[in-house]
């Protein structure tokens, strides 16, 4: 598969991949029908932030469920899927309190739309 990475200020490089796989239980498989470039990933690439090691670039996206891990419950594949910056699994009770508020910051959440 193709990969947008970011290397550096102003450096961006298509690059081939290997296919994503299901790792964990709780992992799904997207076939990505569009990304986004995210303002978080304006401030590396204008150089303000430093960017510790080649990053793939797109997590926030759309796309089909291709495959999913045996815990996931709430996806299927075939599904059409919305990923986007604040999501949150909502299992840990600093997210569920900050949901009720009307947002979330998550601290056990891991990144996600990335391989």
């Amino acid at each position: 598969m193709q990969a947008t990475v970011h290397y550096g200020p102003r450096d961006i490089r298509f690059e081939d991949r290997d296919a994503p796989t299901i790792m964990k239980p709780t992992d799904a498989v997207i076939r990505l029908a569009a990304t986004c470039v995210c303002g978080s990933d304006l401030w590396p690439y204008r150089g303000i932030n430093p960017v510790a090691a080649p990053t793939p670039m797109g997590h926030e996206y759309c796309g089909i469920v291709e495959e999913v891990g045996s815990a996931v419950r709430s996806i299927k594949p075939g599904q059409f899927v919305i990923g986007s910056f604040f999501a949150s699994d909502n299992t840990c009770p600093a997210t569920r309190c900050r949901a009720k508020r009307g947002y979330i910051i998550c601290k056990v959440g891991s990144r996600h739309g990335t391989t």
